[in-house]
This record gives structure tokens, sequence and C-alpha cells, in this order.
């Protein structure tokens, strides 16, 4: 069973003094609560797309939608290509990570903005290794790790 918290989100009435952290807090509010969403009702993988294929050695990903263990939501809005893997063993695998990057910086030299982005990763390691499977979805493990796409083998 997923370890669950408590969440908490701000009180609002007329007079109250908001702060940044109000603001944040209500963020994270419903940051958690989507991501809780995801992860307990739709487990962990692809939506739709992120299709890998191999071409003159290079790796492509199809623009599409998956889901990682801690319920963020990847998207990758058009294809993208790898250079090709250099095999240090015969297996690697095809990972895409959920990030976070800070835009647009305001007077008081703090970010503006937050864009949630993705990092392609070719890596040994099976990130969603030991999963485990119950009723036609994969169970998520809460943890912040990529989501592998594929294995791809040399030769």
């Amino acid at each position: 069973m997923p370890n669950f918290v408590h969440l908490s989100r701000p009180h609002y009435f007329s007079g109250k003094l908001l702060t940044d952290q109000d603001l944040n807090q209500e963020q994270t509010y419903f940051i958690e609560k989507f991501k809780r969403h995801n992860r307990s009702l739709h487990g962990f993988g692809v939506v739709f797309g992120l299709k890998v294929s191999t071409d003159k050695g290079k790796v492509k990903i199809s623009a599409g939608m998956g889901l990682d263990c801690e319920g963020n939501e990847i998207i990758i809005p058009t294809d993208k290509t790898l250079p090709p893997p250099s095999f240090d063993s015969k297996v690697a695998f095809v990972t895409v990570k959920y990030t976070e990057d800070c835009e647009g910086v305001v007077p008081a030299g703090k970010p503006s903005t937050i864009v949630e982005s993705f990092e392609l990763i070719l890596t040994t390691e099976n990130q969603n290794g030991g999963h485990r499977h119950l009723k036609a979805r994969w169970l998520s493990c809460g943890k912040n790790h990529g989501l592998t796409l594929a294995k791809l083998r040399q030769g």
C-alpha cells in the first residue's frame, strides 16, 4: 500500500493577508492531489505515443504522453531523435524522466515560471524493473525515477 499523507490547503476569508506561503501551499495541494490521483488510479506507463524505433543507429521517440511512478505527466510534444547509443554492454534502455525548468526572472531575482519538461536518457538500467502489474495496469512505487520506454539490443 502506498504511503499516503494528509494534504492541507489554505483557508481563505475576507481580510486574510495572503502570503507567498499561502499561494505555494495551494499550488502544492493541487499538484500533489493530481499526482496521487494518477498514481492510485492509473499507475505508470505510456498513455499514448512514445514509440521507440531505430534508424541507421539513431534512436527515434515519437511524440506522446506517459506517467511516471510519482504521478507526473511526461509530455513529449514532438518526435525526438537521440544519437546512436555507445553500447558498453549489449543492452540499453530508453528512459524519459520528468523535469522542471525555471524561466522568467522577476525584479526580486527569482524565476517567475516553472515549465514542466522531460529528459531522454539512454541507460543500462531498467528504471521500472521489479514493478508489479495488477488488473491491467502497472502499480506505481511513488518514487522519483524515469519511465523506461524500450530495451535496445546491440547487434
